[in-house]
């Protein structure tokens, strides 16, 4: 199970930073076409608001799994 837990922490952190560079990249790409004083981000914040959920998900998982680890080393013992 704990392995599990790695692949898809490592796989959400890989999906979060994607996400995160094709947020950034859509928000720097809109800015040309904006007028002075508006704000980008705010018709990009879904796109920002799962990037940023997949990366704390996968914050946790690795917390999880090292929780995990640490318990089934502590049975062996």
């Amino acid at each position: 199970m704990k392995e599990n837990l790695e692949k898809i922490s490592t796989y959400l952190m890989g999906v979060g930073i994607l996400i995160a560079i094709y947020g950034g990249y859509k928000i720097y790409s809109t800015t040309a076409y904006l007028p002075q004083g508006s704000c980008p981000i705010e018709d990009n914040r879904p796109v920002m608001f799962v990037a940023i959920g997949a990366l704390m998900m996968s914050l946790i998982l690795s917390f999880v799994s090292d929780i995990i680890n640490k318990a089934n080393k502590n049975k062996e013992q």
